[in-house]
């Protein structure tokens, strides 16, 4: 889940690894464990911190989902999504074409967006290595300029308001890119 492309309320699991990741983070950065000559107070916030950190991470990431431009419940959708190139595993060139298809709904183009939300009419986000490329109104994206070294490619159909379905509908791809000759 790539939490800087949609915010909105979590469910659940969401919620949960959240929570677990942003108190990780506040332990690996505080340390609160190490030894110190400092008062009760000071060692009793540092580990008040991570905590504080994790309580805000998940605020963050899952919000009132007020910026989504959608109220209520989400839509499910019967839509399935395959990812064609890159094959899992593959060793691409630096710059190549993935290739989707997309089963059970339609991509629709931008202008749509306003348009009232529906499980079989949306687009598409790439995501490359944790971080959103493009959103994509078709089946087919260039991909340039990859330095050398493993990837991953994660594709997304969303509704055409930008937001995920009730029923997330994500495919990734591990592959790698191979050093110049």
């Amino acid at each position: 889940m790539n939490i800087l492309a949609h915010s909105g309320p979590c469910h659940g699991g969401d919620t949960a690894t959240t929570i677990g990741v942003g108190t990780l983070a506040g332990l690996l950065l505080f340390r609160p464990w190490r030894r110190s000559a400092m008062s009760a107070t000071a060692k009793f916030s540092r580990w008040t911190l991570p905590l504080v950190l994790a309580t805000v991470m998940t605020a963050g990431a899952c919000g009132s989902g007020s910026g989504t431009g959608s109220s209520g419940p989400r839509p499910n959708t019967d839509a399935r999504l395959e990812i064609l190139a890159p094959a899992p595993n593959a060793t691409m060139p630096p710059s190549f074409k993935l290739e989707l298809n997309l089963v059970g709904a339609k991509v629709v183009p931008p202008e749509q967006t306003n348009a009232p939300v529906r499980g079989d009419e949306g687009h598409i986000h790439v995501t490359l290595d944790g971080k959103l490329i493009s959103m994509t109104y078709g089946l087919s994206q260039d991909i340039n300029n990859l330095a050398a070294g493993p990837h991953n490619l994660q594709a997304e159909f969303v509704a055409t308001d930008h937001a995920p379905f009730a029923n997330r509908v994500i495919v990734a791809v591990a592959f790698s890119v191979a050093p110049p000759a």
